[in-house]
C-alpha cells in the first residue's frame, strides 16, 4: 500500500483506506444509504438511509467537534457529503466488518436532542449545545440512539415465521408434553411479543458466525534478533517472543472463544505495516504485539503494555518506541519517510476509539498479569509504536520483561514462565470481549 500511496500523495490514503474497510465488510450487509442534512432555525435534521440497521449508537469528538454515529449490520461506501448549517460535512466509512460510521463534522458544539429509525430512514435532530454540555458529551463516551429491537423482528422474523406456519398442525401434540404444562403458556404468551425475540440476539458475539480474531505478534525475526539476553549467545529476544506468542495461541485456540492468528510462526522478519496488515486482513478485533526489554540498568525487570500516543508517557517509553520503531530500517525500509502518511492513515474516523479500547485492554492485562508474573510498577505506558498504528484495530504491546536482567531472562525462557504469561493473556483476552459484549 505504501507504494501506492507514494505515487498519488495523501489524497490517496482516505480512498485507500475506506476501500480496504469495505472490502472487509461482509457482502450479505444492508448498504448505507446516501445523507442529507435541512435546516431548522438554529438546529439541523439529518436523513441517512438505513434500512436494515440493528442498533445505532453515537459519540462526541472534540478538536474539531464531531459526532460519529455507529450502525450495525451496515456497510457503507465511503466518501462524503456537504453539510448546512450546523453540520459542516456528513463522512461516512466501514468501521469494522458489521458496523457502518457516519461522523458529522460541525460548525460549533451541539448534541443530538432526538433520533429514530422507521422506514429504512434514521433521522437525527441537532440543537445548539454551550463548550460544556459538549465537553460533558465527550466524556460520557457511547450512548444507545437506537436499540437492537427495532431490526432484530426482521431478521429473527423469517425463521420464527416459518414456525409459526408450522406450528398450527403439530399443534394437539404441544399439550402431550406432560412433564412441564406451564412451558406452553409461558412460550404462547411471549410469540405474539416481538420483544423476546429481540432478546437474544445482544448476548451472541457481535458477528454472527464469526469468532473475535486475535493476531499475536513476535516482534522481530530473521536478521532482526532484538535484544541478546544477559545469558549468553544466541539467546535472542526474536527467539523467545515467538515461543511466548505460539504459547499465548495456544492457549487462545484452547478456550475456543476467539480465534487466533499469529503473524509469524518461524524465524521470518515482517516490516511493522505488515505485522498490522495481518490484522487489517483478517478483520482482527485485538492485535496483541510481544516483545522483551532491555535496560542499562540490570535491576530493571518485570513486565510492561504499551498503548499508541504521540507523545511518550516518559524517556524510558521514548527510548523504547525509537528502537522498536528503527528495526524497519535494517530491512532497508527507512520508515522516516513514510511518518507523513502513517500519519495521514492515523487521521482515521476510528482512531480515537481505537485508541481507548486499546487503553481498556491494557488495563484488564495489568490486573490479569499482575496475580503470578512481576509486573513494573507502572506498568501501563504511551509511545508511537509504528506497530501500534492500525487505526481501525485495538492494539497493545506487551513488553514480558528484561532480558537485561538474569532473573527475567530465565523466566522468559523457560516453559513454565511462557505458560504462565500465555494463562494471563488469555485470562485478559476472555475477559475484555465478555465486556466489550457487556457494553453492547
Amino acid at each position: 500500500m505504501s507504494r501506492w500511496l507514494r505515487r498519488g500523495g495523501k489524497a490517496l490514503c482516505a480512498p485507500l483506506l475506506a476501500a480496504c474497510l469495505a472490502l472487509s465488510a461482509p457482502a450479505t450487509a444492508a448498504r448505507l444509504g446516501d445523507a442529507a442534512v435541512t435546516v431548522s432555525g438554529e438546529g439541523a435534521t439529518i436523513t441517512i438511509g438505513a434500512d436494515g440497521a440493528g442498533r445505532v449508537s453515537a459519540f462526541a469528538l472534540s478538536g474539531p467537534s464531531r459526532l460519529a454515529i455507529d450502525l450495525d449490520g451496515m456497510t457503507a461506501q465511503g466518501g462524503s457529503t456537504a453539510g448546512n448549517g450546523l453540520v459542516t460535512r456528513v463522512r461516512t466509512a466501514q468501521f469494522d466488518a458489521d458496523t457502518a460510521r457516519v461522523v458529522l463534522d460541525l460548525a460549533s458544539p451541539a448534541r443530538i436532542t432526538a433520533s429514530s429509525l422507521s422506514g429504512g430512514k434514521l433521522r437525527l435532530t441537532l440543537a445548539p449545545a454551550t463548550e460544556d454540555v459538549f465537553a460533558k458529551l465527550v466524556a460520557a463516551g457511547r450512548t444507545t440512539l437506537v436499540a437492537a429491537t427495532v431490526p432484530a423482528p426482521e431478521k429473527v422474523e423469517k425463521p420464527v415465521v416459518a414456525s409459526a406456519q408450522i406450528t398450527p398442525a403439530p399443534a394437539p401434540s404441544k399439550p402431550v408434553v406432560k412433564p412441564a404444562p406451564a412451558a406452553p403458556v409461558k412460550v404462547a404468551a411471549a410469540a405474539p411479543s416481538p420483544a423476546p425475540a429481540a432478546a437474544p440476539p445482544p448476548q451472541r458475539p457481535r458477528v454472527a458466525g464469526r469468532l473475535p480474531v486475535v493476531v499475536i505478534d513476535a516482534g522481530h525475526g530473521g536478521k532482526d534478533v532484538g535484544t541478546i539476553s544477559v545469558l549468553g549467545e544466541k539467546k535472542y529476544e526474536k527467539d523467545v517472543v515467538l515461543a511466548i506468542a505460539k504459547a499465548i495461541k495456544k492457549e487462545l485456540d484452547a478456550s475456543g472463544r476467539v480465534k487466533a492468528i499469529l503473524t509469524r510462526d518461524d524465524d521470518t522478519y515482517l516490516r511493522h505495516r505488515d505485522r498490522f496488515g495481518v490484522a487489517r486482513q483478517n478483520n482482527a478485533s485485538l492485535f496483541i504485539s510481544v516483545h522483551a526489554d532491555s535496560a542499562p540498568v540490570p535491576n530493571a525487570s518485570g513486565a510492561t503494555v504499551y498503548t499508541l500516543s504521540e507523545t511518550a508517557s516518559d524517556a524510558e517509553a521514548a527510548r523504547l518506541a525509537a528502537k522498536e520503531n528503527r528495526s524497519d530500517i535494517i530491512a532497508g525500509v527507512d520508515l522516516a519517510v513514510e511518518t507523513n502518511e502513517v500519519s495521514d492513515i492515523l487521521i482515521d474516523l476510528a482512531q480515537r476509539e481505537t485508541m481507548n479500547t486499546s487503553a481498556e485492554f491494557a488495563a484488564i492485562l495489568q490486573r490479569e498479569m499482575r496475580q503470578d508474573i512481576k509486573v513494573r510498577s507502572q506498568f501501563h505506558r504511551f509511545a508511537g509504536f509504528l506497530v501500534l498504528k492500525a487505526p481501525d484495530v485495538p492494539s497493545v504491546l506487551l513488553e514480558t520483561g528484561y532480558l537485561s536482567n538474569e532473573e527475567d531472562s530465565k523466566f522468559l525462557f523457560s516453559a513454565s514462565g511462557q505458560q504462565r504469561i500465555a494463562k494471563a493473556v488469555r485470562r485478559a483476552v476472555e475477559a475484555h470481549f465478555l465486556r466489550r459484549l457487556a457494553q453492547r
